[in-house]
């Protein structure tokens, strides 16, 4: 009980420190944790074997000083687009850093937090309280779980030159079973790059991909759909019917029989098909949706409009077969494309 009380302190130690943006500098004060060995009656995420070895030879290399600001230097060194994301020394040159305060200070605040990462392999059920505050605490920075796959690429490497011999295959095995399980850990909560929402589009690989598959399944119905849409906003809504000046005057329940209007359906629903195929085309997706934005300010049709034609659309999916997932997407992506045709006042 002494060790899960001293070492949850520890935790909430990192996590404090977590919580701050990167680069900042910050005072930490260390608990001394008690290491409890795999036969204390504590089941961890690893073998007894792997977290022994693993504890061995950390205790061994953090004896060196100079152990934290290399790996913290490799790392920004072999991923400088990763020195952006420290403030403090975003803009310091890479062959002033081991002499920057800011840097040296972030360097030990890692190392503080891999030795209570360590020390408590032994336990699931603080290792998930852990995990879950890295997770939580840098998904805000759009971290992802390769960014710490490589950060444990770079720790491997620089153990390896620091042990020399001891870094025997048996220990480098046993650290990458130990980062496996750490990343593994850490992903449930952070965001993969394909769930990264692009700055200018507002969207998604995942969003966009989840769009375009499901939108292949429907789409040679696309006319069919689009005129059942239309019909059951004109019933709706019967004034936005009027903005249609060829079939504006055409009773509802007569459109489909109307020339003028099933020429509007097949522009509508071939124009939604070209926005969704190049959906992934960032520069025709924004200039896709600068068109549908510039041909429809002239006409005044209302945000509302197009917010009702996708409420709409989502149903018809939704009773196509897409997938709930997959309607989650089109909800982002709808929304995304409304703003850009009619952005609020």
């Amino acid at each position: 009980m002494a060790f899960k009380l001293a070492l949850l302190f520890g935790v909430i130690a990192f996590a404090s420190a977590c919580s701050y943006a990167p680069g900042t500098t910050v005072t930490t004060v260390t608990t001394a944790v008690t290491t409890v060995s795999a036969d204390e009656g504590e089941e961890g995420i690893l073998s007894s074997h792997d977290r022994s070895v693993i504890r061995k030879t950390w205790d061994q290399a953090k004896r060196d000083g100079d152990v934290a600001p290399q790996i913290l230097f490799r790392f920004v060194k072999a991923h400088p687009e990763y020195q952006k994301m420290f403030s403090k020394f975003a803009n310091v040159p890479q062959n002033e850093l081991l002499s920057n305060g800011n840097f040296l200070a972030q360097a030990y605040t890692i190392l503080a937090g891999l030795n209570v990462v360590i020390q408590s392999l032994s336990s699931q059920e603080l290792m998930a309280s852990q995990l879950n505050a890295l997770g939580a605490a840098h998904q805000p920075r759009s971290a992802t779980p390769i960014m710490f796959e490589q950060f444990g690429a770079v720790l491997e490497e620089v153990l390896a030159e620091e042990l020399g011999s001891t870094f025997n295959s048996e220990a480098q095995q046993a650290w990458k079973n130990g980062i496996a399980a750490l990343v593994a850990g850490i992903s449930k909560t952070l965001k993969n790059p394909d769930d990264l929402v692009d700055p200018q589009t507002k969207l998604s690989a995942h969003q966009i991909r989840d769009v375009q598959r499901s939108w292949e399944n429907v789409r040679g119905g696309r006319n069919a759909m689009v005129s059942a849409i239309m019909i059951k906003l004109f019933k709706e809504t019967p004034r936005i019917q009027k903005y249609f000046a060829k079939f504006g005057k055409v009773a509802v329940d007569s459109l489909t029989g109307d020339a003028e209007f099933n020429k509007q359906v097949a522009l509508v629903a071939d124009r939604l098909d070209t926005i969704v195929s190049a959906m992934d085309d960032k520069l025709q997706l924004l200039g896709n949706v600068n068109y549908m934005r510039y041909t429809h300010t002239a006409r005044s049709i209302p945000r509302s409009a197009w917010e009702d034609f996708g409420r709409l659309l989502m149903d018809s999916l939704g009773a196509s077969g897409v997938s709930s997932d997959d309607l989650a997407s089109w909800k982002g992506a709808l929304a995304v494309l409304v703003n850009g045709i009619s952005p609020k006042n």
